[in-house]
């Protein structure tokens, strides 16, 4: 009984090779900035005000999200959905046979399974009655 298909490679992912070539691309010129920055205590010391972050700037940019959160959220929900439709798609659902049987065999397992755990309960509760009284 198959109950799954083949999984297909999807076309709108990008193959491995882009992305491990773009991080190999950053990777050094990540390591020239740092070779280039002093020390941290050093950049503690030497920063001047004018180049700290404003809170004002971090208030306006959380607004702008708080308007946009709703459209990205329905627009993942829609992608998710798709995605979704898309793998029920590629199921091999079984026939009314296979199921038909399956369904038969756990009833019979689960009413042997019933009728062993009654005399096994039915064999212990009388050796407690025989030592109890």
């Amino acid at each position: 009984m198959k109950l799954f298909a083949k999984k297909e490679q999807s076309s709108d992912k990008k193959p491995r090779g882009v992305e491990t070539a773009k991080k190999a691309a950053a990777k050094p010129a990540a390591a020239k900035t740092a070779a280039a920055k002093p020390t941290a205590a050093k950049a503690v010391a030497t920063k001047p005000a004018a180049a700290r972050p404003k809170k004002v700037d971090t208030q306006k940019k959380a607004v702008k999200k708080t308007v946009e959160a709703p459209m990205v959220w329905m627009d993942a929900a829609r992608g998710y959905l798709r995605e979704v439709v898309v793998e029920l798609k590629k199921v091999i659902w079984p026939s009314r046979k296979e199921t038909m049987g399956s369904t038969a065999v756990v009833l019979v397992i689960v009413a042997l399974a019933a009728v062993f755990l009654g005399i096994v309960d039915l064999v212990l509760s009388r050796l407690v009655k025989l030592l109890v009284g």
